[in-house]
């Protein structure tokens, strides 16, 4: 083994690298509960992060504690503030052209034609000011929700990305309780709550904002809310729960459910079905709402769509005094998220097995 427990060692995790104490170390089988994995692996501690934090890394991912690799960290940590100074001229770009958006609309409601250049040039300008008032125009009336998620539900996203997409685990499903029992939790948390102040609630509005988060989440799901990883235990689940359908396009499923899902997604399906031969056509991905997801997914995922909720909001017709009313009512939702979270969130994630590696990648 190159390296030996309670080694210091720097370890990469995602972009940057991180001070790190070696706990154990383990030459990996590749047994079924390694998913695979070989090789020599190292159980480490990053320094000053949390114990759950804690993780069995590969070999390839450590460095020795020297002055070339705490040289090489520090490089890592100027590059990446070096994208956030440019990330934020960007933005900064960005808003100074809205703001130049802005007075030229404003500019346009004056009174009077312009006295400079040619008539050509004032056309021109007038109608190159019309596009720029009219693009202004139609970003104000977007409606603009804006969330306040709690802190400990930002840890929780954080630690959802961090279990799916890096240590390529899963929220167990069906899980229990599921989006619907948790919105019919909160509506009985909301009531209880009415009767304990003097202020009007309305129990119409309450349902109907659940019955429309309830529909977001359904149609959401499976296109927006899912991480690439979880699309064949999405499939899986289509298969036990929702409409009919054969073995064979299982894989075919797959492929289509990811984004650009076609060419890499090719299965002996499709390819007879290009050689003239009948194949049964599998559903799109949005057929999950058959499913009812919202009877499956559980805290986790609803917790995605919020990030997602002022997007699809913004492209809807609502008034300003609906999106206050949405916006109270979703604060005081992930106000009560946060609340219950022990309760709503799975504590751990699953391992799937080996089998279900190979089916992700196709």
């Amino acid at each position: 083994m190159q390296y030996q427990q309670d080694e210091k060692v720097l370890c990469f995790h995602g972009p940057l690298i991180y001070q790190a104490k070696i706990l154990m170390a383990e030459e990996w089988k590749g047994d079924e509960n390694q998913n695979g994995a070989t090789g020599p692996h190292y159980f480490v501690h990053y320094q000053g992060w949390k114990k759950t934090w804690d993780e069995w890394v590969p070999q390839t991912r450590l460095l020795k504690y020297n002055e070339e690799n705490l040289a090489r960290q520090k490089a890592l940590v100027d590059a990446q503030k070096a994208e956030a100074a440019a990330a934020a001229a960007v933005a900064a770009a960005q808003a100074a052209e809205k703001e130049q958006a802005s007075r030229a609309k404003a500019d346009i409601r004056k009174a009077g034609t312009p006295t400079n250049g040619s008539p050509a040039t004032s056309t021109s300008r007038g109608s190159k000011r019309s596009r720029e008032s009219a693009d202004a125009d139609e970003q104000d009336k977007r409606p603009d929700l804006r969330l306040t998620i709690p802190e400990p539900l930002k840890a929780q996203l954080v630690d959802d990305w961090e279990n799916v997409t890096r240590k390529e685990q899963l929220v167990p499903l069906p899980r229990q309780p599921n989006v619907k029992q948790i919105l019919d939790d909160y509506a009985a948390y909301y009531q209880s709550k009415a009767k304990a102040t003097t202020r009007a609630r309305s129990p119409a509005v309450l349902t109907e904002v659940l019955a429309g988060l309830k529909l977001y989440f359904d149609k959401s799901l499976a296109q927006n809310l899912l991480y690439r990883f979880e699309r064949p235990q999405y499939v899986e689940m289509r298969k036990r729960h929702g409409p009919k359908m054969g073995d064979g396009d299982v894989q075919t499923e797959i492929a289509a459910a990811k984004p650009g899902g076609g060419r890499r997604g090719r299965t002996k399906a499709s390819a007879a079905k290009d050689e003239g031969t009948p194949s049964p056509a599998p559903a799109p991905p949005s057929t999950l709402t058959e499913l009812e997801a919202s009877a499956l997914y559980g805290a986790e995922h609803l917790l995605r769509l919020f990030v997602n909720l002022p997007s699809i909001v913004s492209h809807t017709t609502m008034d300003a005094d609906s999106i206050a009313i949405l916006r109270e009512h979703v604060n005081e939702f992930l106000a009560f998220l946060a609340k219950e979270k022990d309760r709503l969130f799975v504590p751990e994630y699953e391992d799937p097995s080996p089998a279900y590696h190979r089916l992700s990648a196709i």
